[in-house]
């Protein structure tokens, strides 16, 4: 029975993930795919890779070991780097922000409801204004307070709310 090995590394570049392990001094493998590697540190911020036959010059532009911009042979690459740790956490993370990412948006004040702007499926912004709410002659911007999908809309246009009152629902 083959063991699986799990990855020493996961390295986002430019937001593409790539599984990374050092199977041997010299020698890594990514996404599965092996190579001889050598990186010599000409300063601080100036590397030169060689992946098999190949040299790459890498200038580390800014950041630090986890996150940084670098610069190879001319093209621009973000890169962030995790452990398995790291990775478990994230996805871990993801998974609760995905189940419980709903938030149900209730009436700052008692007032009416002057215009309703989006519907429910709609998509939203961060900030973006969902309806208008009327409150001592004043008219009340209500806005998204972080970006989704409007799950729901509790009210019409028209409608008097009281403080509390539940307007949307947005996920």
């Amino acid at each position: 029975m083959q063991r699986r090995v799990m990855p020493d590394y996961f390295v986002d570049l430019n937001k593409k993930e790539k599984s990374v392990r050092f199977t041997a001094p010299g020698e890594i493998e990514i996404d599965g795919r092996s190579y001889h590697y050598r990186i010599e540190e000409i300063n601080e911020n100036y590397y030169l890779l060689r992946l098999n036959n190949r040299v790459y010059k890498v200038n580390k532009v800014l950041g630090d070991k986890s996150n940084s911009l670098i610069l190879i042979e001319g093209k621009y690459f973000e890169t962030e780097v995790r452990t398995n740790l790291e990775q478990k956490a994230r996805q871990v993370l993801s998974n609760v922000k995905q189940k419980s990412h709903h938030s149900l948006i209730k009436s700052p004040m008692p007032g009416m409801v002057l215009k309703i702007k989006k519907n429910a499926g709609d998509e939203v912004a961060q900030g973006e204004s969902i309806m208008i709410l009327e409150a001592m002659k004043m008219e009340n911007d209500i806005k998204s307070p972080f970006s989704g999908i409007i799950k729901d809309i509790y009210v019409d246009e028209g409608s008097a709310v009281e403080k509390g009152a539940k307007l949307f629902l947005i996920g």
